[in-house]
């Protein structure tokens, strides 16, 4: 199965990774926090939590900087990638109309580099 990150998690586990390479030990939620601009460490543990559910990190409960980052199991797609999403129809502003469906469009959008679980 296939995960996606939404910014903020990818945002954090890009920090987490940083600063693993950087000072050779994981950072702590405060840290991690004042990284991503917010004040409440339960946003931060939510985060979290939401990494370890899709396997990008393991925790240790109770350990402080236990974050390990589960390399084997992501890697990064590159930012040029473009995705192909079907446009389900066109709602005209106003009084209300049908939908316009057209099966077969599709509109190309530029995705942002993110993380991706190896199947």
């Amino acid at each position: 199965m296939t995960y996606i990150l939404y910014p903020k998690e990818r945002q954090i586990l890009e920090f987490i990774s940083q600063f693993i390479q950087r000072n050779g030990y994981a950072p702590t939620l405060a840290e991690i926090a004042e990284s991503i601009g917010v004040s409440a460490l339960s946003t931060v543990h939510e985060h979290l939590s939401g990494l370890v559910r899709k396997g990008f990190i393991n925790r240790k409960p109770g350990v402080d900087r236990s974050i390990e980052i589960i390399e084997e199991k992501f890697h990064i797609r590159p930012a040029s990638v473009s995705v192909e999403l079907p446009v389900l129809g066109f709602i005209a502003a106003g009084s209300p109309l049908e939908p316009h469906t057209d099966p077969n469009f599709y509109m190309s959008v530029l995705s942002e580099g993110f993380w991706v679980l190896k199947n």
